[in-house]
């Protein structure tokens, strides 16, 4: 792969980089050359892609425990990132979660673990990174939505599309407050991904998901990555508030 040169000196926290899409954009950013990249994730399996990663190439890969609902884990985790790197370029929104619970066995505790992760540990990620960014006048966050934002949920939890939906309008208000600091704010909308989510949601609704595609397939987790490479790249230095749809056709807006 062609390395991108407006990587090549950033530094870029990915939520959700253990597993699935999240797994997908580090191991992208690595290939394309970037200087250092943060997981945060609460499963085991980032501290193993963090090494494979960091053997494989120059980047300097680490991984951090991190429930992005906690406030003070997350503290820890973007401090921990600009005391060892001095900067902080690119956040990358990914880490939610999608049980799949129907609306007559839906609590308010089941309700609030879900806007909690998806919604709330995107905007306690923004509360700590945004200092660094607009000290250096400069940054990009991406956050990971959904189609399910637009359609409301439809196999997960209800919250699951009401925390996406937010995750949209957060990015308008970001984008609308940093525009001038020379921080863009971006969401991307992904369809039928496929990734363990995917899995957790049956045979069934994998064939429906796929069916429901122009294209009649799941996206794969490198495809999303790319469009993720592609709005923190000097290549998409005029969009900020957009979403970007990546869904094989399933929705057309």
């Amino acid at each position: 792969m062609k390395q991108d040169k407006s990587l090549c000196d950033q530094v870029a926290i990915v939520t959700g980089g253990g597993s699935g899409i999240g797994r997908a954009v580090v191991e992208l950013f690595v290939e394309a050359g970037i200087a250092a990249v943060v997981i945060a994730d609460v499963l085991a399996e980032a501290d193993e892609i963090a090494a494979t990663c960091q053997k494989s190439s120059q980047a300097e890969v680490v991984s951090i425990y991190t429930d992005v609902a906690d406030s003070t884990q997350v503290k820890n985790l973007v401090a921990q990132t600009y005391e060892r790197f001095g900067r902080i370029d690119i956040l990358v929104n990914n880490a939610g979660v999608a049980p799949v619970v129907r609306w007559p066995e839906v609590t308010e505790e089941s309700w609030r673990h879900v806007l909690d992760i998806n919604l709330n540990g995107a905007f306690l990620c923004v509360l700590e990174v945004l200092p660094y960014m607009r000290a250096q006048k400069s940054g990009r966050i991406v956050n990971i939505s959904s189609v399910g934002a637009f359609l409301g949920s439809v196999t997960a939890h209800p919250a699951y599309g009401v925390s996406k939906a937010g995750l949209i309008a957060l990015t308008k208000s970001l984008a609308k407050e940093c525009a001038g600091e020379g921080i863009l704010v971006n969401a991307i909308a992904p369809g039928s991904i496929d990734t363990p989510m995917l899995a957790s949601f049956g045979e069934a609704a994998r064939s429906q998901y796929a069916e429901a595609s122009l294209l009649k397939r799941q996206g794969t987790p490198h495809e999303l990555a790319e469009a993720v490479r592609f709005l923190v790249s000097d290549a998409a230095t005029y969009i900020t508030g957009s979403t970007l749809h990546v869904n094989g056709g399933s929705l057309l807006v």
